[in-house]
């Protein structure tokens, strides 16, 4: 839990000091993370000076590069992000065998994803010994757009967790079930606490129930269709995430992923309507009320909620200009939403992923294959029918509900 508490607080931190940069006219920026690893020095040290390996997801990377011999100490090839390949280079500016590593990453020779800035220096730190490792990574750079200062905070703290969690793997200390197990409790845990400092303890209950029932129905999905599942996220003061290795290789898999939380959900949500009516239990009606809510709020079509990804299947076969401006207005709407009903954390993620939304470039091998005219039907078919049955239970239960408190 404290690794948790203290990511979050590096997140926090490294975004609440964006708007202080930009209007006190800073562009340089350092960002560094340093955390115990559970593999020897000498693993970890192999693992984050290699120019030829498989990272830790998710989603999983590899890179796979190659030295220049025309440039002493520039490296190039690719590096596969999921099911995206991207030309990488860089090249190694400093070298202490064994102890630390820096480089320059050679923007111009890179994917686009990869222009973070200028002059964009990375470097890595290893200490410990035969049992026990510390790994300091850290990042240079000079900020060109807003976007880079939103996103390099998850950019790095995503980088970190790739190397801790290969060196741990390469040490035969990897994440098992019961890591996975452990991580859901303590994560639920902690939204458990955000959720009863908001509202009461029955609200905070039903909510970490219904989180964890949607998010069952995701890894049910990811592992029908072959994604591993890495394990169930809850986050504080907004819900839960089911994390898989990938997202899957054609927009269709990707859909149904996203519209399995919600749709599994209706099978507990008429079970819960079911229940209550049976039993003329109040907290069952309250939790079938919770469920077709936070089900139906999570379809609306706005990244990154459930909705947005089915909207980003479903609009995958349009042009980028028009595929941006649909999303883009549906991020406005979000963002109004979030504002109207004083979500904070929802409004944060919108502002971190809008640019990346945005002003993304994909080249063709970066695309998933786009969805059929079939699977358009059907995808759409099943958002629509899911939508309607939770608005229509929502409208149903909250009516029962007035007439009650009104007699």
């Amino acid at each position: 839990m404290l690794a948790i508490l203290e990511n979050l607080v590096f997140l926090l931190f490294e975004l609440m000091r964006v708007p202080f940069d930009i209007l006190s006219g800073t562009r340089r920026r350092i960002y560094q993370l340093s955390r115990p690893v559970d593999a020897p020095k000498a693993v970890a040290w192999a693992v984050v000076s290699a120019n030829k390996i498989k990272l830790e997801g998710p989603p999983p990377m590899e890179l796979d590069t190659d030295p220049d011999p025309s440039r002493p100490g520039v490296f190039t090839g690719t590096c596969q992000y999921g099911d995206r390949q991207l030309k990488f280079a860089y090249q190694i500016i400093a070298e202490t065998p064994g102890e630390a590593l820096t480089l320059r990453l050679l923007t111009d020779e890179c994917d686009p994803i990869y222009q973070f800035g200028s002059d964009y220096i990375g470097a890595v730190a290893v200490a410990g010994d035969d049992k026990q490792s510390v790994l300091t990574e850290s990042c240079e750079l000079t900020h060109t757009k807003l976007a880079t200062r939103l996103l390099m905070p998850l950019t790095i703290l995503r980088s970190f967790y790739s190397l801790k969690w290969t060196a741990e793997a390469r040490a035969g200390r990897g994440r098992n079930g019961a890591d996975q197990v452990r991580t859901a409790v303590l994560t639920g845990a902690l939204t458990f606490a955000s959720f009863a400092a908001i509202f009461d303890m029955s609200i905070a209950i039903m909510l970490v129930i219904v989180v964890l029932l949607h998010e069952i129905g995701h890894v049910v999905a990811m592992r029908s269709v072959g994604i591993p599942v890495r394990g169930i996220y809850f986050i504080p003061f907004f819900g839960g995430v089911a994390v898989g290795d990938g997202f899957g290789k054609s927009e269709a898999v990707r859909g149904f992923v996203a519209l399995m939380g919600p749709a599994a959900s209706m099978l507990t949500t008429g079970l819960f309507v079911w229940l209550s009516l049976q039993a003329e239990d109040p907290f069952l009606s309250d939790l079938a009320l919770m469920s077709a809510a936070v089900n139906g709020l999570n379809l609306l079509p706005i990244l990154p909620l459930d909705g947005g990804r089915v909207l980003q299947a479903l609009t995958a076969r349009l042009p980028p200009r028009a595929s941006r401006a649909i999303h883009g207005a549906t991020l406005l709407f979000g963002l109004g939403i979030a504002v109207v009903f004083g979500d904070y954390l929802l409004m944060a993620i919108i502002l971190v992923i809008a640019p990346g939304v945005l002003l993304a470039k994909q080249s063709a091998n970066q695309k998933a294959a786009p969805l059929t005219a079939s699977e358009t039907l059907w995808l759409g078919s099943g958002y629509l029918a899911t939508l309607t049955f939770y608005v229509a239970i929502t409208v149903r239960l909250l009516n029962e509900a007035l007439a009650a408190g009104g007699s």
